[in-house]
């Protein structure tokens, strides 16, 4: 009989193929010829988890593809809603917070730490799917816990490169409106939104987006990190 931890599994990579978009069909990672261990998995989580915490352009050029892609309507909001770091512009919600990652490094490079917590992880061959929770997203005495998902497609990297695999694509969303109450009770933000960014792939009649820090900043801590024999 199947664990309920596989089928949970099974269940959020589904999920996570629905919720991704249609377009760019050239990221998607089909009949690849490798198949992620748990050990490979962890490796690609710490890393990205690393990258966050510990950032310079070589270890983004050592983790991430220079096409690296990254969706996350959750930072788009927080961009739209309290920008930080001249990077920081007003996005289409549904737009790709990165396009590519000099973009990412850019951007990342002006943000604040965070401390990093992963609570749990998956994996397909391809894809590393973690859950991770931050508790110090602002500095104030009743700071609001955010958990969120990340999910990240991978691809072989160069034999050239530190690392076997390079996270290429990422859809990542968390719980932006705690993060964004911690950044205005620490006064960082007025709360006041900027104007909303139409998206040019939408109707006329459609909204869409309120602003924020431009990089999804992360620090993993490096705990409650599973060991694989």
């Amino acid at each position: 009989m199947p664990s309920f931890t596989s089928f949970l599994a099974a269940s959020l990579l589904a999920v996570c193929a629905l919720a991704q978009p249609a377009a760019r069909p050239e990221k998607r990672h089909r009949n690849n010829e490798y198949c992620l261990s748990n050990r490979e998995a962890q490796q690609i989580a710490t890393n990205y988890g690393l990258l966050i915490s510990n950032y310079s352009d070589e270890l983004a050029n050592a983790v991430l593809s220079p096409d690296f892609t990254d969706y996350s309507e959750s930072v788009n909001t927080l961009i739209n809603s309290c920008p930080q770091g001249s990077a920081a512009i007003s996005l289409p919600l549904l737009a790709p917070t990165f396009s590519n990652r000099t973009q990412f490094e850019i951007g990342q490079g002006q943000q604040p730490l965070i401390n990093f917590n992963q609570l749990n992880i998956w994996h397909s061959c391809d894809t590393v799917i973690i859950r991770w929770e931050t508790t110090n997203t602002a500095n104030i005495t009743d700071v609001k816990p955010v958990v969120g998902l990340i999910s990240m497609e991978t691809v072989k990297a160069p034999a050239s490169n530190e690392y076997e695999y390079w996270v290429d694509t990422v859809y990542s969303e968390f719980d932006a409106g705690a993060w964004l109450q911690n950044l205005q009770d620490a006064g960082i933000c007025s709360g006041s939104p900027a104007k909303p960014v139409p998206d040019p792939s939408a109707s006329t009649s459609t909204t869409t987006s309120p602003t924020v820090p431009i990089a999804f900043t992360m620090t993993p801590t490096v705990s409650a990190m599973p060991s694989y024999d």
